[in-house]
């Protein structure tokens, strides 16, 4: 908790395989009384911090491909409304996995919201489980590629990746929708954001969509639209579209 009534929280599966990326959602949250401007800019290459702490490693800041150089945005988050963020935790310094043994690990998120304010969430706790199978095997080998884990973490296609992405990397409801976001098929993102949605909700496939492709960074992004077209029937209360385009949500 801060001054101005801003709580930072992170939220993400208590326990999931080696074999499938992590996307966790980060909310700000205004429990005050009064309207704040703050940073909208919340994801990895701007001004969002992740450390992740567990066995196998020293502690890890979570990180983002490449080099962003943006601008200031703003929003005004009014009382007891939030801001919300897909962020995937996949890669640590010098593309490295961020998750390199199985094993529980602990998750730190940290914001500057406002000029000289830092809000830090609770830490949460994500149990990295061991493959199960020589199929989840191959996949767990996919994402530790360095070229790959790139490639989703950029939404592009880096190197020679992109067997990996229509390959191993694509069998999971999750990889699915990042593979296709990486190598640009919107028809194939459709499809992958729809059925992802149906099994985790609107919401998840929309912070999947968001923590590789931030709507700040890429306005006007095809295939952001594209996923909001597909979400927009099933997102009965706006919280898929106000992650899609970096706006504050209110819950019911």
């Amino acid at each position: 908790m801060t001054t101005t009534g801003l709580r930072l929280t992170l939220s993400a599966a208590d326990r999931l395989p080696l074999d499938e990326p992590l996307v966790a959602i980060v909310r700000l949250v205004n429990q005050g009384t009064e309207p704040v401007t703050v940073s909208s800019r919340l994801n990895l290459a701007e001004d969002l911090s992740v450390t992740v702490t567990g066995p196998g490693r020293a502690p890890a800041r979570a990180a983002w491909p490449w080099p962003v150089d943006s601008g200031l945005r703003q929003v005004r988050l009014a009382p007891g409304e939030v801001l919300e963020a897909g962020v995937l935790l996949l890669l640590a310094d010098g593309a490295a996995p961020l998750f390199p043994v199985a094993g529980a690990y602990t998750l730190v998120a940290e914001l500057v919201p406002t000029p000289g304010d830092v809000v830090r969430s609770e830490p949460v706790t994500v149990v990295r489980e061991e493959p199960l199978d020589s199929a989840a095997r191959a996949r767990m080998r996919a994402l530790e590629d360095p070229q790959a884990a790139q490639s989703i973490a950029s939404a592009s296609v880096v190197g020679g990746a992109a067997d990996a992405l229509t390959g191993p990397i694509a069998e999971t409801p999750t990889g699915r929708l990042l593979a296709a976001l990486a190598t640009g098929d919107t028809a194939a993102a459709r499809d992958a954001a729809a059925a992802l949605a149906s099994e985790a909700g609107p919401a998840v496939a929309a912070a999947t969509t968001a923590a590789v492709l931030p709507p700040g960074l890429y306005p006007g992004d095809e295939r952001i639209s594209a996923v909001g077209a597909t979400l927009a029937g099933q997102d009965d209360d706006g919280r898929a579209a106000a992650l899609l385009a970096e706006r504050p949500w209110r819950p019911a």
